[in-house]
């Protein structure tokens, strides 16, 4: 007898959450099958690539020179760190397969909007097994100069051991 109370009781509680289920779909228009999808805001969505730069340094560790090349975009709808454009990003890489060593860099970009005199620096701390790092500048609509400052040293138990410099410049506009 009870056995029979609880089966009606699972069947009427089917039921009145596929009609819960319908409302909301009736009501709001959502649902999860079939119709639609999520779509994340894609990293790049038609950045304009400005130049290729070329930032070389000396190798921390007994190695040959790192080649490292900058890439400069403008006209990131939605730039990686998030905040509103106009933004440049750059994107500097020794363009090489994933090493055995490791390395740590600290590097600043210094800013200059020529249109609006506005000034401004960031800074990004990383550690990788080959040269990468990425900054966005928002320097506000117009032509910008930038320089960009490169400390990069080996990790041998300790981080930025011998610390190697390098300084190169650019410029880009900002939309």
């Amino acid at each position: 007898m009870r056995e029979g109370v609880v089966g009606a009781s699972k069947v009427a509680m089917r039921r009145v959450a596929t009609l819960v289920g319908a409302a909301v779909v009736a009501v709001t228009g959502l649902t999860t099958v079939g119709v639609g999808g999520a779509q994340a805001i894609p990293e790049y969505s038609n950045p304009n690539f400005v130049t290729s730069l070329r930032c070389d340094s000396a190798n921390p560790w007994p190695l040959g020179p790192l080649r490292i090349h900058v890439d400069v975009f403008s006209g990131i709808r939605f730039p990686s760190d998030g905040l509103p454009p106009p933004a440049i990003e750059l994107i500097g890489t020794d363009r090489s397969k994933v090493g055995l060593v490791e390395y740590s860099m600290d590097v600043t970009v210094s800013w200059r909007n020529l249109a609006t005199g506005r000034t401004g620096v960031v800074s990004a701390p990383s550690r990788a097994r080959n040269i990468s790092w990425q900054i966005d500048i928002h320097p506000g609509a117009g032509p910008v100069s930038f320089v960009i400052r490169q400390k990069i040293g080996a990790i041998a138990f300790l981080p930025m051991v011998n610390p190697q410099f390098s300084t190169c410049r650019g410029t880009a506009t900002a939309f």
